[in-house]
């Protein structure tokens, strides 16, 4: 019998052969694993070979789910897209919300992981325990939304899409995963490897229940943190105003880059354009992923004009990244940029962060009208902006030099536009800064996933971000010393939370024995708040071990030396901070029980986390 809270069945999809595997994990690798990219992580490291290319067949894609997905429990409703990032070369990783999650347990399966490149485009059908490829050519092409449409059509209303949009056929490395009509699986380049295995869409319809050790113990243990959480001040802010809620502040703090990370917040004096109350004008209906009570979402319309457009709410990034990072104060053009993103298969951090490079790049000369096709790439061009991003999707004109991200748009423009490109190892830099908080920058340096800013560490201390109660001590904000401890501690609890299938934003506003209570109810398998944390010890030890043996070193990685402070800015609230992540990367490693040098986990690290498979490869026989 499968444990509680799985549906005890993931498949292996051949797309060259077209043959589908039912395989049966074993009780102890869901609990040592528990879900989403701690299980992803687990598969991809015994199966997929070192050094493979993630655009070619012999890539493995990965759509995990969690044991509290589909539950009762809070907020359970994610799930993770994983795999090897063509845009990192690194372990790649990104997750969403919305119904794709739940519905996948409801049609029979906790993780779905695909390889091979089929001849011609299908998509995969997941349906009460069964499972069928199906030709996709008349699908091919189609916008996400209308993809949608189309599963609805075929499957009926409760049927959902993971999929992907024209982006994600032409491989762009910008391409994410898209369901719901706009929650998006963003990062890593990942639309881009399902793209180049021709799967157009997992589909998944279903009526099965997801079995629970105790229901009436989950559904105490539920009412008593839900009460908790809704006293909690960020419950209260996402609720009202969802993350849009959040850019005017953060502007001016000096949290969100301006102008391509080199301005400051009296660069952008306009910004309360495009935030909270000005958001909520033109939201039309408030939206919730499955079963959230939080509800940040909602669906925004512009009526009128050349910016016309009905899409998901934008979120911070998307505010920051098209806006503050543009200087475009024009709400209604980074809507349009949105539902472009959304009905492409674009992540629109990555999107809108390349369209601000080449802005600068063109400010400075790098670029000129021919190079653009005519485009005025000026700063705050809103209808620049959004032609740019139109392109970007179509991958024509201007758009297909820009279409893989910052990185290789600066090798494909040359004449040193590289020193314009703000990205870490390939991935463009999200919406939060390390000048502000400066364990931002260890995390986006030593997380498997560079550059990610939902890979929670330090700062979320000195951000006051972090969950009530799991940080104790006071945190100076400025003093990178004495933080290895407290990044090991709150990331590691974290990949727990998230591998759970639990969101980010319930897990900040609920106590630390809060995850483990409800995976104790949920699996019957008893969780302790140190069982959370060295779950997520292990889960981090294997997702770096991943990244040596694609022969990337974290230790290595270098973050932009702008977004250290080097210069450091000359006013504004962050005036004259520059970061040393160095002392922090030191001490996380030696917190952790990895080399302080090499960033390797250390043999004894390994065994002790039941990892010794991975020995061998990290340190021979």
């Amino acid at each position: 019998m499968a444990v509680p809270g799985t549906m005890g069945k993931i498949l292996l999809v051949d797309l060259t052969d077209g043959t589908i595997d039912v395989q049966t994990p074993s009780d102890e690798v869901y609990l040592k694993y528990v879900g989403g990219y701690g299980l992803g992580a687990y598969y991809l490291y015994r199966w997929q070979k070192p050094g493979v290319d993630p655009l070619g067949p012999e890539a493995h894609l990965g759509f995990v789910t969690g044991p509290l997905t589909g539950t009762a429990a809070l907020s359970g409703n994610r799930y993770f897209v994983v795999g090897k990032s063509p845009k990192t070369g690194t372990w790649g990783d990104a997750n969403s919300g919305g119904t794709f999650g739940p519905a996948m347990k409801a049609a029979g399966f906790d993780a779905v992981f695909v390889r091979g490149q089929s001849p011609k485009p299908v998509y995969l059908v997941l349906r009460n325990g069964a499972a069928e490829l199906c030709p996709a050519e008349d699908w091919w092409g189609l916008d996400t939304n209308v993809l949608q449409d189309q599963v609805a059509q075929r499957y009926g209303k409760k049927a959902v899409a993971a999929c992907i949009g024209p982006a994600g056929e032409r491989r762009s490395l910008l391409a994410a995963v898209i369901n719901d009509n706009g929650r998006a699986a963003a990062r890593s380049g990942l639309g881009a490897v399902m793209g180049s295995k021709r799967l157009k869409a997992v589909v998944a319809v279903g009526d099965l229940p997801v079995t629970v050790a105790d229901p009436e113990a989950l559904r105490q243990t539920v009412a008593r943190h839900r009460d908790f959480m809704k006293e909690q001040g960020m419950y209260k802010f996402l609720n009202q105003y969802g993350t849009a809620g959040m850019t005017a502040g953060a502007c001016a703090t000096g949290d969100t880059p301006i102008k391509n990370w080199g301005g400051v917040p009296g660069d952008f004096p306009t910004v309360k354009k495009i935030s909270d109350d000005e958001v909520m004008l033109i939201q039309r209906r408030k939206y919730a992923c499955w079963r959230c009570s939080i509800g940040c979402g909602g669906e925004t319309v512009v009526e009128d004009g050349p910016f016309a457009s009905h899409t998901h709410k934008p979120e911070y990034e998307t505010l920051g990244a098209f806006g503050t990072m543009c200087l475009n104060d024009n709400l209604a053009s980074i809507n349009k940029c949105n539902e472009i993103c959304n009905r492409q298969g674009l992540d629109t951090i990555g999107t809108a962060c390349t369209i601000a490079f080449a802005i600068e790049c063109y400010e400075n000369g790098v670029l000129t009208d021919q190079d653009t096709g005519g485009l005025k790439l000026t700063w705050g061009n809103a209808e620049a902006i959004v032609e740019l991003t139109r392109q970007i999707g179509d991958g024509v004109g201007f758009g297909k030099v820009l279409a893989d991200g910052a990185k290789v748009g600066a090798e494909r423009i040359g004449r040193g536009a590289d020193r314009f490109a703000m990205h870490i190892q390939g991935e463009e830099v999200p919406m939060h800064d390390p000048r502000l908080n400066p364990g931002l920058a260890a995390s986006y340096k030593m997380d498997a996933t560079p550059g990610r800013h939902t890979q929670l560490s330090a700062w979320t201390a000195e951000a006051q971000f972090a969950p009530p109660g799991l940080v104790t001590e006071p945190v100076e904000r400025y003093n990178p010393k004495g933080k290895g401890r407290l990044h090991r501690l709150v990331s590691n609890h974290y990949h727990t939370a998230t591998s759970s299938g639990m969101c980010m934003f319930a897990w900040v506003c609920l106590p630390p024995e809060a995850v483990p209570e409800m995976l104790s109810c949920v699996t019957g398998h008893k969780y302790t708040v140190d069982d959370a944390e060295r779950i997520g010890a292990r889960v981090a030890s294997l997702r770096i071990a991943f990244n040596l043996r694609e022969k990337v070193r974290n230790v290595d990685i270098q973050i932009p030396p702008r977004i250290l402070g080097s210069p450091p800015l000359p006013d504004g609230p962050l005036a004259g901070v520059t970061v040393d992540v160095d002392t922090q990367v030191r001490e996380y490693l030696e917190a952790m029980g990895w080399d302080i040098e090499t960033g390797v986990p250390k043999r004894e690290t390994l065994r002790d986390l039941g990892l010794d498979f991975v020995i061998a490869d990290l340190h021979g026989a």
